[in-house]
């Protein structure tokens, strides 16, 4: 009996050895998941982050792409309007150029007719008229050929010439004066407000006979 006494604590005590054993590799397991646990955690998290950073890299390449694509439509359009003023400040030469040799070409003919008419005038014994410039926005008319004494002479405004308005003495300007009597060889002053200097134009008459374009020569 005592020898089964004997091997029944002895079986006992190895039943508990195996239990306490059992007990600290089952904790070391808890332990070891629980670690496991917070391991698959951390790396899920850091997978997130790594996605996220991801996502936020492919949006800034998409904006900078986007931005470069911009940059260069802005730079294509800059090119196009360039060009665009450039073909504009072209014609706009062209025309000037135009405008100005057309302007030349009414002054010649306005100085051709105006001789002519002038020619005429003289051998047809009627009265020629010629406007010399004086002091700034001063003119003196001077009358030759025709009758010994013009009663009365009227200088007036040519549309569309750079005369601004005409006066004698201290008269307000106005778009024609009267000037006379006025005798045959003589000149007499008067005042023309101009838009410039260069040989502005007037419009001269002494009745009977017709009105004459006169330009001031310089």
């Amino acid at each position: 009996m005592t020898a089964i006494a004997v091997i029944a604590a002895v079986v006992s005590l190895c039943s508990v050895a195996v239990a306490l054993w059992q007990a600290r590799e089952a904790k070391n397991a808890q332990e070891a998941a629980r670690k496991a646990q917070e391991e698959a955690a951390a790396a899920r998290k850091a997978v997130e982050q790594a996605t996220s950073s991801a996502l936020q890299a492919k949006t800034a390449v998409e904006e900078s792409r986007k931005a470069a694509e911009d940059a260069r439509r802005g730079v294509d359009e800059a090119r196009g309007a360039a060009v665009n003023a450039q073909d504009a400040a072209g014609a706009a030469r062209m025309l000037a150029d135009e405008a100005q040799r057309a302007g030349q070409f009414a002054i010649e003919r306005v100085e051709e007719v105006a001789e002519s008419v002038s020619a005429e005038r003289r051998r047809r014994g009627m009265p020629s008229f010629e406007i010399t410039p004086g002091a700034p926005d001063e003119f003196h008319l001077s009358y030759v050929g025709g009758p010994p004494v013009l009663d009365q002479v009227t200088v007036s405004v040519v549309p569309g010439s750079r005369v601004l308005g005409l006066s004698v003495g201290d008269e307000p300007p106005g778009e024609q004066v009267e000037i006379g009597p006025l005798p045959n060889g003589t000149s007499v002053a008067f005042r023309a407000a101009t838009g410039q200097r260069a040989s502005p134009v007037f419009s001269v008459s002494a009745q009977p006979w017709e009105p004459v374009v006169v330009r001031a020569d310089q």
